[in-house]
């Protein structure tokens, strides 16, 4: 195997338990509030506490990996993930079990931020978009999968083992990143200081701020779907607990189907039309999706369709996305990728709240057509403002 892929898939992995670590347990919350014996609002903290801190972190975590290395912040992180872990494992009491959330959410925050700059590193810019997609794939896979393993971990065994396998599986990519990473972060790379100016200047640049918004939005309306879409299925179907797993699987095979498309698009198109032509498309998916609710015309077949076409269109985006950021910011990579996850991050913190105070106001109208219409005005502000500096060169080699 080419050595690239072998750390392709270590950085990978470390970037996927991030949010496969949020979700593996929320199948078990009722059980560990009656544990803890606490109420709904403290609960539902350990997994806001987790959500804030991984994207407050960013701010940490971005220039320290410009400036101190990737391996060793990378390393230093899944330490503290698996002690996290064995924290939450062993804890006797609700506020150890918090403080394991914490520790946990800081040490794996590195996941996503090196992993995007070790792809930017070894892969050259015409290479980037089939790494990305590779990336992008195992970060949307974790919120979906984290549940799925969670509840067979609860309905076999007992809701702490959920944090036993955390640690094991960090462990695994502990020692295989070990072995197969290598500090790729060049000294001619190293920039001279990073500062607030520096985190102003990556955000308000025109085209990286588009990106960013669209990527917030995304995550905004991909933590919608998660969260909403079991009481949907509550009030469509009356479908029993273990078949709406099944109905989550439609968005994660889109994801994939997407990301292994938009690799091989990627080498005929250009990312800008890339990331216009399916910006435009989600919020056309979720269009569509909210008149066949008001209309009444939501059979089983058509909701899998609609949900597989926003899997197809995120997962073709999302490797673009973050692929621009890199070929913008050089010598900034970590940083500029810290601050598109901490866009991002607050998007899937924000989707459930919002959504929720306009479930509240308008039922499902409100909450899917105001999304539909926030994925719009995104669209267009991309369509204004996007550039890839390498998109050129992507250009030439398609023709030569």
């Amino acid at each position: 195997m080419d050595h690239r892929k072998k750390i392709l898939f270590g950085v990978s992995v470390a970037a996927f338990l991030a949010p496969f670590t949020q979700t593996v347990y929320t199948p078990s919350l009722p059980e560990i509030q009656a544990d803890f014996g606490v109420n709904s609002f403290m609960v539902n903290l350990t997994i806001s506490l987790f959500t804030f801190i991984l994207a407050s972190s960013q701010f940490i975590i971005g220039p320290l990996t410009d400036t101190r290395g990737r391996k060793i912040i990378l390393m230093a992180g899944l330490f503290l993930f698996m002690a996290g872990s064995l924290i939450c494992l062993l804890s006797p009491n609700y506020y150890l079990f918090l403080f394991g959330r914490a520790v946990q959410a800081f040490g794996i925050s590195t996941g996503s931020v090196v992993a995007a700059a070790v792809i930017g590193d070894i892969y050259e810019p015409r290479d980037r978009g089939g790494a990305m997609s590779i990336y992008q794939t195992m970060v949307f896979l974790g919120p979906v999968l984290g549940p799925v393993f969670g509840s067979l971990i609860a309905g076999y065994l007992y809701w702490q083992w959920s944090f036993l396998l955390l640690f094991v599986v960090a462990m695994f990519i502990f020692i295989y990143n070990r072995i197969v990473l290598y500090e790729t972060l060049s000294k001619d790379e190293i920039p001279d200081k990073i500062t607030p100016r520096t985190f102003k200047k990556i955000v308000m640049q025109r085209s990286s701020f588009s990106v960013m918004l669209l990527g917030f939005m995304q995550f905004y309306g991909y933590y919608i779907y998660l969260v909403f879409l079991p009481g949907l299925l509550d009030r469509l179907y009356q479908v029993p607990v273990t078949t709406k797993g099944l109905l989550f699987m439609p968005i994660t095979a889109g994801l994939v189907i997407g990301s292994i498309g938009g690799r091989k698009l990627q080498q005929y198109v250009t990312r800008k039309m890339i990331l216009i032509s399916t910006s435009y498309g989600v919020g056309m998916v979720v269009l569509i999706f909210w008149i066949c609710l008001t209309l009444d015309l939501m059979p089983i077949p058509v909701l899998v369709a609609l949900l597989l076409a926003y899997g197809v269109m995120s997962g073709i985006s999302l490797p673009a996305q973050t692929t621009t950021l890199i070929n913008l910011f050089q010598k900034q990579k970590g940083t500029a990728i810290g601050a598109y996850n901490v866009l991002r991050f607050t998007g899937a913190g924000v989707g459930p709240l919002v959504g929720a105070i306009l479930f509240d106001l308008g039922g499902d109208f409100a909450l899917f057509l105001s999304l539909s219409a926030l994925l719009f005005v995104a669209a267009v502000i991309l369509q204004l403002n996007m550039y890839d500096p390498y998109d050129i060169v992507q250009r030439e080699n398609v023709s030569a």
